[in-house]
Parts: structure tokens; C-alpha cells; sequence
């Protein structure tokens, strides 16, 4: 296997920070080469067991299914990116994976690195309203994440994930600024064609091409009717059987106005629990706001609109 059949460019996270909108947009370019498996954790995970039954992992503390951890299962997930001017993959836990860094610049020491980071608070409420949507949710209430010696600090996908000034300081201290491009979920929410040009520039693919941004994807909350979510939610039984029955016909779901129409469905099925606005405040400045301030420098990037929000 060559080095030009693996990836040139890993979108490294944040959760809930846009990354599957980035995959689906990415994959959509004719230049651009995207894995069919979304989040292959392999470099935080290669040569460790995963959990395949959430039975055996209530907390989820393990459950990553889909992940390949093996470098030849790895490569060839890239057998067919040929004739394309770049190969990505995205996996977000390559942010906060401690593993990942060193891994990623062993292997694959030229890869230009794509990070999309959202306000840690917003961030985290909307990875809560995942588990909610997903039925698997060990956490009890939003407001238990202030305490350290729950779920919430254990899962490293939960509050820890927003700890970005941390965590990007491991590639920022691995590799040259010049291959590391950071985003701001705010930039893809209220600029996306100049976000995905920007990113197409980067990767070395036509700036020009138009990527399909009207469409939304990974819609969260609390289903309002569990009947609703058990026929057309993401795990529902008719969804899942169709998938081991006929998967050409989900894949005509994965795109367009097929998926854009269940998608709608499902957000109007979906309640947003609210959070009470002090309690906002106090996580934020008791839990990210020293991170936030890292984060500044380490990018060069004025985050105030981040922080104004908390002020008293």
C-alpha cells in the first residue's frame, strides 16, 4: 500500500461541532475522497480491544463499534480513493484521545490536521441531547455535569471533549501551524461557502466546486413520541432491519431530498430540554473559561463573543 492511498487530511473534531455536515460536504467534491466509515477512531485506538455490545459498556465508557483498530483494516478503507487530489477521514475523538497525536504524526507526519470547534457549553448540551435522541443516556440531567466524580468527567467525550486549549497544544506541539486549520462552528453556522472554500483550499482540491450546504444533518433531542422514534428515528427497528435487508435502500436516504425530508420528520419529533441560564454561567466559568483563554492564544483568534455570553 502506498502512502498516496492514505489520508492526506483528518478532521480531528469537536463532537457536535459540525464534523458530520464537514464529512457529508467533503465527500461530495469530486477531488475528495472521504471513508465510508464515518469516526474510525484508529489512531486512538489502534491495537486495543473495543466493546461491540452496549450490554457489556452501560456507560458507554468503550462502545465504539464501527472503529477499526488495525492498521491493514485501516488502509483498506482507502483501496478505492484513486484518481482524487485528496483522502480525509473524520474522527473526533482524535481531539481529546491522548493516543492520537503521536500516532497520527508517526504515520502519517505530513497529513494536514481539520479542527471545528464550538462553544464548549453549547457544545456539551448539544452532545446531551444526542444521548438523549439515541435512548442511551447514563447521565441522569444536564446539570450534573459539574459534578467531577460522575459519568460526566469519566466520559472523555462529555465535558473533558471541550478542554480544546488542552488538547490541540498536543499537535500544535507535533505539528507545524502550517497543517493545522481551525474552525469555528459559528464560521460553518453563518458563513458555510466561505468555511468549506477555506477548506477546500487547504486540502489542495478545487476551491470553486459548491458543496451542498443546505442540508442539515445530526439533528439531537429528546424524542417527543417514542411510538414516532421507533419507526423513523437514527436506531429505530424498521431503519436498522433495512440496513441488514436492503442497504441500497438507506443509502438513497444518505443524501438529498430523501434524507433532507426524514431529517425535518425527526426534528419535529425532537424536544430541546431548556437549561437554566445561570447554571450556563456557572459552567462555563468554573469549567471552560481558563480553557477558552488557551485556546485564544494558541490560535491567535479573538474568542470574546465565546465569552460575553457568561458575563454577569
Amino acid at each position: 500500500m502506498s502512502n498516496s492511498l492514505l489520508p492526506s487530511f483528518i478532521i480531528i473534531g469537536a463532537g457536535k461541532s459540525g464534523t458530520t455536515a464537514l464529512h457529508h460536504f467533503l465527500s461530495a467534491h469530486p477531488e475528495v475522497f472521504m471513508t465510508p466509515v464515518k469516526e474510525t477512531n484508529f489512531f486512538e485506538l489502534e491495537g486495543l480491544p473495543t466493546c461491540t455490545d452496549p450490554a457489556d459498556d452501560p456507560e458507554r465508557l468503550y462502545h465504539y463499534p464501527q472503529s477499526i483498530n488495525n492498521w491493514d483494516d485501516y488502509k483498506e478503507l482507502f483501496v478505492e480513493a484513486t484518481n482524487v487530489k485528496a483522502i480525509g477521514e473524520a474522527s473526533p475523538m482524535y481531539l481529546y484521545g491522548k493516543r492520537a497525536p503521536q500516532h497520527i504524526h508517526e504515520k502519517l507526519p505530513n497529513v494536514k490536521l481539520i479542527a471545528i470547534l464550538r462553544e464548549p457549553v453549547d457544545r456539551l448540551y448539544s452532545r446531551w441531547l444526542h444521548l438523549l435522541r439515541d435512548g442511551n443516556d447514563p447521565i441522569g440531567s444536564f446539570e450534573g455535569c459539574l459534578n467531577q466524580d460522575s459519568i460526566w468527567w469519566k466520559r472523555n467525550d462529555l465535558v473533558q471533549e471541550g478542554f480544546y486549549g488542552t488538547h490541540l497544544a498536543r499537535y500544535f506541539k507535533l505539528f507545524p501551524k502550517s497543517q493545522l486549520k481551525i474552525f469555528l462552528h459559528d464560521d460553518l453556522k453563518h458563513n458555510s461557502p466561505q468555511v468549506m472554500k477555506e477548506m477546500f483550499n487547504f486540502i489542495g482540491v478545487d476551491a470553486s466546486f459548491q458543496a451542498p450546504l443546505e442540508r442539515e444533518y445530526n439533528v439531537s433531542g429528546k424524542p417527543k413520541n417514542s411510538a414516532i422514534d421507533r419507526l423513523i428515528g437514527s436506531n429505530s427497528f424498521v431503519i436498522q432491519t433495512a440496513k441488514k435487508i436492503a442497504p441500497s435502500l438507506v443509502d438513497q436516504f444518505k443524501d438529498g431530498k430523501a434524507k433532507q425530508w426524514l431529517t425535518n420528520l425527526r426534528k419535529k419529533n425532537m424536544d430541546r430540554p431548556s437549561i437554566d441560564r445561570a447554571f450556563k454561567h456557572r459552567l462555563f466559568n468554573e469549567v471552560y473559561a481558563d480553557e477558552v483563554n488557551k485556546l485564544e492564544q494558541l490560535i491567535g483568534r479573538d474568542l470574546s463573543h465565546w465569552k460575553t455570553k457568561y458575563e454577569s
